[in-house]
């Protein structure tokens, strides 16, 4: 159990690592989000990794080389349970401290993109009126915190998905 637990506190560590990555890469320049979804997806399947290998250790060192694909999913998702918590914890203290603007600069982002789709001024005043009001449900912990949650876990359980498959043996 405490090789799962390794694994996942390495995987959200990794995550967070890339935030910081991706803060200096784009240090002082205009973000671009859609460089920046792509890249943090990257290192987010780079940090989940670690379910694989993870759940490698676990057959190869305490089930002598055998796994269900029941027990290899299961381990794999104790390893995604606590890669996504730290990612949302690392969120929690990163977003306040390094990204409070990020929601104004990802809604003029869209604005942007909306205002070269040929829409209509109410259409995108619509749209704005949207965005304003994710954005101040967004100032939410208890808003945030799922919203983070999600951007994590379905990845997860994909790669956890993958790997049971992969790992499984009799």
């Amino acid at each position: 159990m405490k090789r799962l637990i390794y694994f996942g506190l390495l995987a959200g560590g990794i995550n967070i690592i890339g935030w910081l990555v991706l803060d200096l890469i784009f240090q002082g320049d205009e973000f671009d989000f859609s460089m920046g979804e792509t890249l943090g997806y990257t290192a987010m399947l780079i940090a989940l990794s670690a379910v694989f290998f993870g759940i490698k250790s676990y057959r190869d060192k305490e089930l002598q080389g055998t796994i269900t694909f029941k027990n290899a999913f299961m381990k794999g998702l104790i390893i995604v349970l606590i890669a996504s918590l730290i990612y949302v914890v690392g969120w929690e203290i990163y977003y306040p401290s390094f990204e409070a603007d990020i929601g104004e600069k990802y809604a003029n982002h869209l604005m942007q993109e909306l205002q070269s789709q040929d829409l209509s001024a109410s259409e995108i005043a619509a749209e704005r009126a949207n965005m304003d009001v994710w954005m101040e449900k967004y100032q939410n912990p208890l808003y945030r915190i799922p919203i983070t949650f999600t951007e994590i876990f379905p990845v997860g359980l994909i790669v956890t998905l993958i790997s049971a498959l992969i790992l499984k043996r009799k």
